[in-house]
């Protein structure tokens, strides 16, 4: 049996997934979405682990969708394609579903659905040498499942041109539309974007799960349809034990002591 697609491994509060095919600069196979969208869901039952820091493995973090699949069935009738598209879909609807934080560490290349990735992460986290592109109008190709994570992440006006456009853009033009939060030299990677891990790690479980709900299930609504989601969830935030504790813990100034 080869290598798997995906790796994943979790370490105290920290769950480490690496997307796992270096030698095709980690092209996203049907095998390599599934066995992602598989370690994200055990990531999400997973009590343990807090956080999510999504890598990959190599020189790159991916350079998008496998076209060598993409050529073996441009010829499949109408419902193949129907039925293929469901792994992209669920892959851009789990990330933001989560209650756990996914934190995307890119270096090298992130191109087509990779950038899409990095785009539809909670944050994100960019070597100096990384790259950035929604690259698939080269082939002909516009990107329709990419395009919303990366509309919410940069805005649409910005999308669209680089949709439309192929541009490839370093890792400071992508910090500075806001694709990524942060870059550091590369070298510095993987020690920056486990600290960003561990400092949400280190915060209320309740607290992130039900600020991350409100981020993204308001991200389609009118300002007043959000403010009245915020209402909402503050009343079950109020209630919970997690600020309960935080509360007494900043009162008898200790570190709080998080379920």
């Amino acid at each position: 049996m080869g290598e798997r697609a995906v790796t994943l491994a979790v370490d105290g509060r920290i769950a480490r997934i690496a997307l796992n095919d270096p030698e095709r600069r980690n092209a996203l196979s049907y095998t390599m979405v599934r066995e992602l969208i598989q370690a994200l869901r055990r990531v999400e039952a997973d009590p343990s682990a807090r956080v999510a820091v999504l890598s990959g493995a190599g020189a790159n973090f991916s350079a998008g969708a496998d076209l060598r699949e993409f050529a073996d069935e441009i010829d499949e009738p109408a419902a193949r394609h129907w039925e293929s598209g469901a792994l992209w879909e669920e892959l851009f609807t789990l990330v933001p579903r989560m209650s756990k934080p996914v934190v995307a560490a890119v270096r090298g290349y992130a191109l087509a659905g990779g950038c899409g990735l990095v785009a539809a992460c909670d944050l994100a986290v960019a070597a100096d040498d990384a790259k950035f592109g929604i690259t698939e109008i080269r082939i002909g190709l516009f990107p329709l499942l990419a395009l919303p994570a990366l509309r919410g992440a940069v805005g649409g006006k910005r999308a669209l041109e680089m949709a439309l456009s192929g541009e490839v853009v370093g890792a400071d033009e992508a910090l500075r539309i806001g694709l990524v939060g942060r870059v550091v030299p590369a070298a510095r990677l993987e020690e920056a974007a486990l600290e960003v891990a561990r400092a949400l790690a280190e915060k209320s479980p309740a607290a992130v799960r039900m600020g991350k709900h409100l981020f993204w299930a308001s991200a389609d609504m009118t300002y007043t349809q959000a403010l009245a989601l915020a209402r909402d969830l503050r009343v079950a935030y109020l209630q919970s034990d997690g600020l309960r504790e935080g509360v007494a813990a900043f009162l008898e100034k200790r570190k709080p002591r998080w379920e």
